[in-house]
């Protein structure tokens, strides 16, 4: 008797000790800059958000069915779902779908967060955001393949004014965070292999911000044709290390689409300014050596650039910088 009482005074402890991590993680939770007590005012919807993000989807289903609208947004908020991303939470997010919940709703609020975007731990939402351009920029593909499945458009912006890192072009985002499978789901599901905004594509936020040249093969081997010449001049000029096999073939497949190396005016004309031997500049264009690992010219001095700087007349500066 005693030890079948030990066994359900155990049972109640760990099923207490549960559900009050889970309580604390929701009762603590940030999203796009407030808390989730913060997250609106009216208390129906914080009842709301708060069973969604607690994964309660039963709760969720009875909540909507007496009157909570999954869709309610105020001044400065962001929609629900977002807060379920915050969270980390699967089925809350799917729960609100299956409410009635729009993945393409976006909102004023903004600011930083937890999540897991980019896979750090943390999250950070921009102005406009919808549910499925942040989606798109988590590593837990589900939520974005939930939003998809949900009617989430595939080439949507939904941003603020001041949104640069932030743009809301859900491919966008997949190849600034470096999320592959985001990737090629998106892709695959129909999103535009070749959109872009005024100065950014898939394949060079790729490039730019992660250095994975392995994805950009992949946008050149799926057809993708914008802007060949632009994505030449980001991938010249984006040291690598880990990623160099990668860059060199990326560089191959650009010669091959009749792109001429170097693209650049600084190695364009770096001949003019460096000694170089042949096949020099297609180690620097490859990334396998860098434009300073070359002496500069008599008349030349290190300034710490490609080119150096011209050496005034009597000049005792330093010439080479090797």
């Amino acid at each position: 008797m005693k030890k079948n009482s030990s066994i359900i005074i155990g049972i109640i402890i760990m099923l207490f000790s549960s559900f009050f991590q889970m309580s604390c993680a929701t009762m603590f939770l940030r999203c796009a800059g407030c808390t989730i007590s913060e997250a609106y005012s009216d208390p129906t919807a914080l009842k709301l958000v708060k069973a969604a993000v607690g994964g309660d989807s039963k709760k969720v289903a009875e909540l909507v069915k007496e009157g909570a609208n999954p869709n309610h947004l105020e001044p400065d908020k962001v929609p629900m779902l977002l807060w379920t991303i915050c969270g980390q939470n699967v089925e809350g997010f799917e729960a609100l779908l299956k409410a009635g919940a729009d993945p393409n709703l976006g909102g004023t609020g903004h600011g930083r967060g937890q999540g897991n975007q980019g896979g750090d731990g943390v999250s950070i939402v921009y102005e406009r955001w919808s549910a499925m351009t942040f989606a798109a920029g988590d590593p837990d593909s589900r939520f974005l393949k939930l939003a998809i499945q949900y009617g989430g458009d595939l080439n949507s912006e939904k941003r603020g004014k001041k949104a640069v890192a932030g743009t809301g072009l859900p491919l966008i985002r997949a190849a600034f965070e470096g999320l592959f499978d985001n990737i090629k789901l998106l892709v695959e599901s129909g999103a535009d292999i070749n959109i872009h905004t005024e100065t950014d594509s898939a394949p060079e936020m790729a490039i730019g911000v992660r250095g994975r040249f392995d994805i950009a093969i992949w946008f050149l081997e799926h057809g993708y044709t914008y802007n060949l010449l632009g994505l030449a001049k980001t991938a010249e000029g984006r040291a690598v290390t880990r990623n160099q096999p990668y860059k060199e073939k990326f560089i191959d497949m650009l010669t091959e689409k009749g792109i001429q190396f170097p693209v650049t005016d600084v190695y364009k004309e770096l001949h003019k300014y460096r000694e170089l031997p042949p096949g020099a500049m297609q180690d620097i264009v490859y990334g396998r050596k860098g434009c300073r690992d070359f002496p500069l010219k008599p008349g030349r001095y290190n300034d710490r650039t490609c080119w150096g700087g011209e050496m005034p007349s009597g000049s005792r500066k330093q010439q080479n910088d090797i």
